[in-house]
């Protein structure tokens, strides 16, 4: 059945997320979540559904934290709010919700992301990260690819077969590190070379932070299209918090038709 629903482009970093604002069962998120990349004009990398005031979800049920910080953000700007607060959100791809500090006049939102499940740091120094709904590889000096990435995905696949996984490329640098996010959804059968990638930054400073004397630790990842700061706490050697911030721009929304 044709429907008409309403969307929103968010882009936090890059990272072009599109919101649908109406509910939608949750058995025609692929469906929908497929028509809706494909439209040129949102020219999107990933789809979330909005299913309460302080609830999304994402397509394929995975936890993405660049749609999650922009989800409050945007909650905060529909509701008015204009000083700082945190909001409590409730997300897929992880149980409980996470903590998100917003300062709406800026646009700015920093996200308390959820403590990795393991975070395994390899001889050759490639970080395998459990986010609990997706496992990250952060891999450094190897060149960003696709066919570099699918032969890491089948790896990851066929050993743990998580709902999402993603490949983020590193490339120290004077200021900071030159990262290439590449992830896979597996719902939805689809590969993004993402403009930035919010769980993939945070997995990047926890494998880059992990084993370090007790501190803080920031790390800036300058991504294709757009930068993350990301801050990772330890305490003898373990990451307890990690963090990720940045600011988030909207388009305005608009309705587009959909079979479902």
């Amino acid at each position: 059945m044709n429907r008409i629903i309403r969307v929103q482009v968010a882009d936090p970093a890059g990272n072009t997320t599109i919101f649908v604002h109406d509910l939608v069962p949750q058995e025609y998120y692929g469906s929908v979540g497929r028509q809706l990349l494909d439209m040129e004009e949102l020219d999107a990398e990933q789809v979330a559904f909005m299913t309460g005031d302080r609830s999304m979800e994402m397509c394929g049920l995975e936890f993405c934290g660049n749609a999650t910080r922009s989800f409050a953000l945007l909650k905060a700007l529909q509701e008015g709010k204009e000083e700082p607060f945190t909001m409590s959100v409730d997300t897929s791809g992880i149980e409980g919700l996470v903590q998100v500090d917003l300062d709406p006049r800026e646009k700015w939102c920093r996200l308390h992301m959820p403590t990795p499940k393991a975070i395994r740091v390899l001889e050759d120094g490639t970080g395998i990260v459990d986010m609990d709904g997706i496992i990250h590889l952060v891999v450094q000096n190897v060149p960003a690819s696709m066919e570099a990435f699918n032969r890491f995905k089948d790896e990851i696949n066929a050993k743990y077969d998580p709902p999402a996984m993603g490949v983020m490329f590193l490339k120290e640098t004077e200021d900071g590190y030159q990262m290439t996010p590449f992830v896979y959804v597996r719902d939805v059968d689809s590969t993004y070379e993402e403009g930035s990638c919010g769980s993939g930054s945070a997995a990047a400073a926890g494998a880059l932070a992990v084993g370090n004397p007790t501190g803080e630790y920031s790390y800036v990842l300058k991504q294709p299209a757009g930068t993350i700061t990301a801050m990772a706490s330890v305490k003898d050697g373990v990451v307890e918090e990690i963090c990720i911030e940045g600011t988030v721009s909207y388009h305005d929304v608009q309705t587009v038709s959909v079979e479902y």
